[in-house]
């Protein structure tokens, strides 16, 4: 069996028994992923790898707390969602941007699917991905949040509401404001596109 064939709850088990590959299969089937979140709601690079990092390592430091039953990417992104709250407080931050590009770069995980378009169909998909990634930059951290949860990681409402500790309720209204935010962001610049479709 493969470490990609192993499920995430059988590896918890057994780092509970310290087994180190275990844990080392863990931090790499999730760095990237927790990296991207907390990248995305921290302004600071170098922040956070460090909150990326700690959410690791509270992970790991309190297994034993971890619900088998439950699914072990939402409880790592509460743990991720509560270092970035516990952060915005510190730092008395109302919003941060989510990513910063330099000129030419191109923006990740908003783009649309790649089907073989003309030139000018990929320049306007590029184009639209910066505005849809600016526009995001800009919803304040609670709706940014969820719609990353949703929209960047793939999670159901269910699982968004286990992994910030929000009634479901709440998650499915942060999640329509979100949507209706940069609905009307994007039509007073032209766009009426918007992700997913929630």
């Amino acid at each position: 069996m493969t470490p990609e064939e192993i499920e995430d709850r059988d590896l918890v088990q057994r780092c509970l028994k310290n087994d180190q590959e275990a844990y080392k299969i863990l931090l790499k089937r999730f760095e990237r992923p927790v990296y991207g979140i907390v990248r995305r709601m921290v302004q600071d690079e170098e922040d956070a790898r460090d909150l990326a990092q700690e959410a690791f390592v509270r992970a790991f430091k309190n297994l034993k707390q971890f619900d088998l039953n439950r699914k072990f990417s939402s409880w790592l992104f509460r743990i991720a969602n509560n270092l970035c709250i516990d952060h915005y407080r510190r730092r008395k931050l109302d919003t941060v941007p989510l990513v910063r590009h330099s000129e030419g770069e191109e923006s990740e995980s908003w783009d649309l699917p790649d089907e073989g378009p003309s030139p000018a169909e990929t320049f306007s998909n590029r184009e639209r991905g910066r505005r849809l990634l600016t526009a995001v930059e800009s919803l304040p951290p609670v709706y940014r949040m969820v719609i990353l949860l949703r929209h960047q990681q793939g999670l159901t409402y269910d699982e968004i509401a286990e992994a910030t500790e929000l009634p479901l309720g709440t998650v499915k209204a942060r999640i329509h404001r979100a949507h209706r935010l940069l609905k009307e962001k994007l039509t007073r610049q032209g766009l009426d596109w918007i992700p997913g479709g929630d």
